[in-house]
């Protein structure tokens, strides 16, 4: 039976983990793993889900940033990177306990030269999964230099409230969602006359390097490649064992409750089923 690669995380990176909601891990994907996430992303170009956007659609520049974000299935290439890869085994570490579960992948490509920002924000503000055990693995096919890194404010994971969504919609990025009753934090000018009130961490990143951040950090993109340089990422998002399936103000993006409804899960049940399979700390893999 196929079993997870085990990676050992050092203490002091799950306690920089826990404590400041990113950190960053050199050479855990070796080539067969980066050949994987080539072919996976390469298939998703070709293959998209009908839940792909196209953030820069008809700029007038010609450049494209696109996103696609996918079940754990929907790619047997990135199936393979999510339940087989160290990843699984690391996010149960992370979490402090025996298993992690693969929640879904996210695909980005951006094109030679983009410049388009992502905005500040937090994941698990859209996600149909509420609790404190969420993280997302962020990395790399392509290098990323200094100053084109994902950004993260550092310990943003355990403020008290929540930072106010902005639109991640095909053909619109950034503002803010009208969400009426539900009670944000407005986004602050963190490049700007507020960025000496917090601390940022962000990191320049080979092939087969990780970040690893929480759910809830708030981070964003700096999107500012230079002529000639692409990026290709995945983000694969997993889940512990206190996370339970909600519904969003505003919605859910990506809406996967359909998908767990038909796996027998409905709001309020833990996500775990053939749609979210289940990675043992140990490499195990366990039976939906």
């Amino acid at each position: 039976m196929a079993q997870a690669e085990v990676f050992l995380v050092p203490g002091e990176q799950v306690r920089a983990f826990q404590e400041d909601g990113a950190v960053m891990i050199k050479g855990v994907l070796n080539d067969e793993w980066l050949a994987e996430l080539e072919a996976g992303i390469t298939l998703d170009i070709e293959q998209p889900s009908d839940r792909m956007m196209d953030w820069l659609k008809g700029d007038a520049s010609g450049k494209r940033l696109c996103v696609d974000t996918i079940t754990v299935g929907h790619n047997p290439h990135l199936h393979r990177y999510m339940t087989q890869s160290p990843l699984g085994p690391i996010a149960a570490q992370m979490f402090g306990e025996e298993k992690a579960h693969a929640f879904y992948a996210t695909v980005f490509v951006r094109s030679p030269g983009t410049r388009s920002r992502t905005p500040w924000h937090q994941d698990q503000t859209y996600w149909c999964a509420e609790g404190c055990q969420a993280l997302s693995v962020w990395t790399s096919i392509d290098p990323v230099p200094q100053g084109t890194e994902l950004q993260f404010v550092k310990g943003s994971h355990l403020w008290e409230k929540p930072l106010a969504k902005p639109h991640f919609e095909d053909g619109n990025l950034g503002g803010e969602m009208d969400l009426k009753e539900y009670e944000t934090i407005p986004v602050p000018d963190f490049s700007g006359s507020d960025c000496d009130e917090y601390e940022f961490l962000g990191w320049a990143m080979d092939p087969g390097d990780i970040v690893i951040f929480h759910g809830m950090v708030i981070h964003g993109g700096s999107g500012n490649l230079p002529d000639g340089m692409q990026r290709r990422t995945v983000s694969a998002q997993y889940l512990g064992a206190d996370v339970r399936l909600t519904q969003r103000p505003g919605g859910c993006n990506p809406d996967f409750l359909p998908e767990f409804a038909e796996h027998g899960r409905a709001l309020g049940d833990h996500p775990a089923c053939g749609l979210c399979p289940t990675i043992g700390a140990d490499g195990r893999l366990f039976a939906a």
